[in-house]
């Protein structure tokens, strides 16, 4: 038989009995344990988070990160299931009603008021404060924290209903709505008081857990950044304070400047130095071309010590103003003091040019040297050239000296420049750490506000008291215990079915005993009064005969019958209850029979056609080597003149067999039950047979098979059905457009 929707159908079919009475069984059971179940009453929160579309200081951070926000909601979600967040909400609850004078419905009923203060030990009702909460849950949790055997350790971590941790988790139901902001919170209890304040104290309770979980997090980040901020500045000052103290100590004003004047200064006094040079080595040259003119009297009288002096006292006074004129004071009082000196100096230098001018002319009179020149114009010449000489060189001693000055000054700036390099870029960097940490502690404060905004959960919807409970799920458990019923059984039929090891089929017989089935033949029960069991019996038996009527014409010697053998390899398979009906049969059709049995029963049938030989079984049936042998009576005198001859031999495990006679075997039939298991005993006793015959190898008849299997041999089975029965059957076999005729 195939395994489809059919052969399923009529499996469970066969057990319909155990497939209706179980499921009724567990429903039954079912009913009568929830006969008391307590009422269940819900209450429910809803809270407003604004994870995804909240407020936010970020103005130019807009973008929705949707991967960021289902990691803050299931953070969230995670921290209200929290065991930490459990135990406070399970504790303030238990300290709401210790702290009762007496039962408020509006807090806890009657009854698990008065059940309460029975449970409680009197070392936890001492650490009550009558009416103020707070107080009662700070001792209560001094006295958890003591040690792990007090009442309160035992009450919140063991499975009290009310304030447990794993019975208050259980009740929690948390479901985010949709894609939004907003969040239910759900719990239920038998007691309403109970369902909302259980529900009140835990959004009390994770919101601040959240809030402080936020906050800490950003203050933190805040600290940080301000105390790195904080060493930032003092380095930062610490950098422009030695650069202070340089310029101090340099009497550095603006180095840059400074220099940039000085360089300017120099490049200026050094074109007048060259100037005053270039006028000096004139003057000078001059000076030597006049004195060479003079006459050697005259030469020796402008050398006069009157002269001399003058000049002495000329060259001095005006080093001295060319000191004063060309100096680099930039005192405004010292330069006003200096130029009254100057001043008084010129006069005398004025004077003592006059006065040397009347010394030379009173020298000569007007005269002529040798060359026509007069002497009055060459010492003229040489009076004025020796001042401007006088002049130029005592300018040229005070530059050479400035310059010497401006020469100190470079050395000296030459190595500021360096150092003050060095403390600006140590000032810059300074600067650039300590703008950086500004601005990141301003991210931070900004991110701070904005997590405190965002941390800032609502609660839009309060728990609310409920009055009617919950629809019992009674009916609804009672249903599925049924189902679970059905399924279990019909799961068992079908395992214990596929794991049958009986042989049931034939397709399995041939698997199982790897010899081919030549017949089948039905179970038969007279209780199903649908089934014509005649009609079956009749194409059984045909089908058996066929088989048999086949081989005759097989036979070389067709004058000699065809002797076929019926073994069993256990007692009690049927052979006699074959031979009855398949002889009845080949009688029916006019053939003569004769039937060699060990079994003494009477088949019932008579006339010329049937002839019965009946034999003991002995250990002589293994000399025995032909048919003949059995009739020691000689009571059949030619045995040429049957057709056939049905030689039944007793099971061959635990009887003897004519090893002999088997091997001269026409045909030899197995007959084996099909609601039996083929063991190794009759595997090997088959294999002793068959190497005891010579001829065509065994072929099965399988008695006693289910009647359902006669449909591989005579179709659908000769039953009334209605016609719902016939189109279900269709359906199940999927045969939708099967007709009874071509047309």
């Amino acid at each position: 038989m195939k395994f489809n929707l059919l052969f399923f159908v009529r499996l469970l079919l066969r057990h319909i009995g155990l497939l209706v009475a179980m499921p009724i069984i567990l429903a039954s059971l079912v009913f009568y344990m929830t006969k008391g179940e307590p009422k269940v009453y819900n209450s429910k929160a809803r809270i407003y988070t604004g994870i995804a579309t909240g407020s936010n200081i970020e103005l130019e951070n807009t973008k929705i990160d949707f991967r960021a926000t289902n990691t803050a909601y299931d953070n969230l979600l995670n921290l209200i299931k929290a065991r930490t967040t459990m135990e406070i909400v399970g504790l303030k609850l238990f300290a709401q009603h210790m702290a009762l004078d007496s039962a408020d419905i509006k807090i806890i009923s009657r009854d698990k008021y008065q059940d309460l203060m029975e449970d409680v030990p009197e070392e936890v009702k001492k650490l009550v404060v009558r009416g103020d909460v707070e107080k009662t849950y700070e001792n209560f949790i001094g006295l958890k924290e003591s040690n792990h055997t007090n009442y309160i350790y035992k009450l919140i971590n063991l499975d009290h209903p009310d304030y447990s941790i794993e019975k208050i988790s259980g009740k929690v139901g948390i479901r985010r709505i949709s894609n939004s902001d907003f969040v239910d919170i759900d719990f239920e209890s038998e007691d309403p008081a109970i369902c909302q304040n259980t529900l009140v104290i835990l959004c009390e309770v994770f919101v601040q857990l959240n809030a402080n979980i936020k906050v800490n997090q950003s203050d933190a980040v805040v600290k940080y950044f301000e105390g790195q901020l904080g060493k930032s500045t003092v380095d930062l000052r610490g950098a422009e304070d030695e650069l202070l103290t340089f310029n101090r100590t340099n009497n550095i004003i603006n180095y840059y400047e400074q220099t940039k004047h000085l360089a300017a200064e120099k490049e200026e006094f050094e074109i007048k130095y060259f100037e005053v040079q270039r006028k000096f080595q004139a003057a000078k040259a001059v000076l030597s071309i006049l004195e060479s003119k003079l006459k050697t009297h005259e030469k020796k009288r402008i050398s006069s010590q009157s002269i001399m002096e003058l000049r002495k006292e000329l060259s001095t006074l005006n080093f001295q103003v060319s000191m004063k004129t060309l100096g680099m004071t930039k005192d405004s009082v010292q330069r006003e003091k200096e130029s009254k000196e100057v001043s008084e100096k010129m006069q005398r230098i004025n004077e003592l040019e006059n006065k040397l001018a009347s010394h030379i002319d009173t020298l000569y009179t007007t005269d002529y040297d040798t060359k026509s020149i007069a002497s009055t114009s060459v010492l003229s010449d040489w009076l004025q050239n020796t001042i401007d000489y006088e002049g130029y060189n005592a300018q040229l001693k005070v530059m050479e000296q400035k310059r010497m000055e401006f020469k100190g000054l470079y050395q000296e700036f030459s190595p500021l420049g360096a150092t003050m390099k060095r403390l600006e870029r140590k000032i810059d960097i300074a600067e650039r750490e300590y703008l950086s940490l500004l601005h990141s502690l301003g991210l931070a404060k900004l991110r701070q506000q904005n997590v405190e905004l965002k941390s800032n959960i609502k609660l839009t919807e309060v728990p609310f008291f409920p009055i009617n409970p919950k629809p019992s799920k009674r009916m609804l458990l009672v249903i599925v215990a049924g189902m679970v019923g059905f399924v279990l059984v019909a799961a068992t039929i079908l395992v214990l079915e596929l794991l049958d090891g009986n042989l049931n089929t034939a397709k399995r017989a041939e698997d199982k005993i790897e010899l081919n089935v030549s017949s089948i033949f039905p179970v038969i029960s007279e209780k199903n009064k649908k089934l014509d069991y005649d009609y079956l019996r009749n194409k059984a038996v045909n089908a058996i005969s066929r088989n048999v009527i086949l081989n005759q014409y097989k036979k070389e010697k067709e004058s000699e019958p065809v002797i076929n053998m019926l073994f069993s390899t256990q007692e009690n398979e049927g052979k006699t209850f074959i031979c009855k009906h398949l002889i009845a049969k080949l009688c029916e059709l006019d053939y003569k029979i004769l039937h060699v049995t060990y079994d003494d029963e009477d088949l019932g049938l008579t006339g010329d056609y049937y002839h019965k030989i009946i034999y003991t079984v002995s250990d002589k049936l293994y000399k025995i080597s032909n048919v003949q042998e059995f009739d020691s009576d000689n009571i059949i005198s030619d045995f040429n003149t049957f057709d056939f001859i049905i030689l039944e031999i007793p099971s061959i495990i635990k009887n003897p067999f004519p090893v002999k006679l088997a091997s001269t075997m026409d045909y030899t039939f197995l007959v084996t039950r099909a609601n039996r298991a083929w063991g190794e005993a009759d595997k090997n006793a088959l294999n002793l047979f068959k190497e005891a015959t010579t001829g065509p190898e065994p072929s099965i008849i399988l008695n006693g098979v289910k009647v359902l299997e006669m449909e591989t041999v005579v179709g659908d089975l000769p039953k009334k059905r209605s016609l719902i029965r016939t189109w279900v059957k269709k359906i199940v076999q999927f045969r939708f457009f099967t007709k009874e005729s071509v047309a």
